[in-house]
């Protein structure tokens, strides 16, 4: 199923919510090292060309600019729940998901704290957003549907809903999130609507929908981040499938000759985002972040999500 919401690259500056405006500077290109060629023993995942688009066009839907506006229409915050219980910050032992599989979607963003710059040193363990403690000061009303009645709210590290008692975050039941930053955890986004309504996945299988205008009700205000943007900060991927050497392309279409191959271990730093590709710069061979002797460089571009806008590739959060 296509994704009808905004694409990761074009996602902006929601100003009332608080969210990230998703601009890199372009960069320069470098002068390309001498190819490597494919041998003919070696597995290689080739970018597959785009099928043609059904009658609704559903290439342009996912490949034209679509950014939000600046500021949407406001939803009125429902009432808060009549009780709410004390705040708790959630058990990560029962939180599931935090490293993804192959197989895993990922979303096209996650939604996380706004200010994570307690946890870019030493320290961070103590910070008060660390891991899933952030939730402990969220407010967050939660619907089954856009514009529809709000279903239950993120509270305190909670959720509570009018159908059942309270459910703690990671105690009482297993929650999903991934691990984004070195010492934070995250929901994933799935989907996110130019009205600024977004569907996150918060349990194994089940998702909610919350609106950009709530993100800032609880003393620690959210934003929505895309995987490009987290990419780009994190400065390293690597493709999902494990074990397989990968195309590098001279321009960012199928259907053209390799300029190289990507190796399993590799180190991929990404450039800038175009569509469905990225522009990477290439070290090979590496031993972690470290170049082995006779490593060498070269830029190119990767298929870095499907037609569908499922990513190829993630991060190891920790870095290096």
């Amino acid at each position: 199923m296509y994704r009808i919401g905004i694409s990761l690259k074009s996602w902006g500056v929601l100003l009332a919510a608080g969210c990230l405006w998703g601009s890199a500077p372009a960069s320069t290109w470098a002068a390309p090292e001498p190819a490597i060629e494919p041998s003919p023993s070696e597995s290689v995942e080739t970018p597959a060309a785009e099928a043609s688009s059904p009658a609704e066009d559903v290439s342009a839907i996912r490949n034209t600019p679509r950014a939000l506006p600046m500021a949407v229409t406001p939803v009125p915050v429902p009432p808060f729940p009549e009780t709410v219980p004390e705040a708790i910050s959630p058990d990560p032992a029962g939180l599931v998901g935090l490293h993804p599989t192959e197989e895993a979607d990922l979303g096209i963003g996650h939604l996380r704290p706004k200010q994570v710059s307690s946890l870019q040193d030493s320290s961070w363990p103590q910070s008060p957003t660390a891991n899933a403690s952030w939730l402990r000061d969220v407010t967050l009303p939660i619907y089954a549907a856009p514009e529809g009645e709000p279903w239950g709210w993120f509270i305190n590290g909670w959720l509570v809903t009018d159908q059942a008692d309270p459910l703690a975050v990671g105690r009482d039941a297993a929650f999903s999130m991934l691990h984004t930053y070195s010492g934070l955890y995250t929901f994933p986004v799935m989907e996110v609507r130019p009205d600024g309504w977004f569907r996150f996945q918060y349990t194994p299988v089940g998702t909610a929908w919350a609106h950009v205008s709530h993100l800032n009700l609880g003393s620690v205000e959210l934003t929505l981040e895309t995987w490009e943007d987290r990419f780009l900060s994190a400065g390293w991927i690597e493709f999902r499938k494990h074990g397989a050497s990968h195309a590098l392309m001279p321009q960012p279409e199928s259907g053209q000759s390799l300029q190289a191959l990507i190796s399993p271990n590799s180190l991929i730093e990404p450039l800038e985002f175009e569509g469905d590709w990225a522009r990477v710069r290439v070290t090979q061979p590496v031993d972690a972040c470290a170049p082995l002797p006779g490593a060498g460089t070269q830029e190119g571009w990767i298929r870095w999500r499907t037609g569908e806008q499922d990513s190829l590739v993630w991060f190891p959060p920790e870095g290096c």
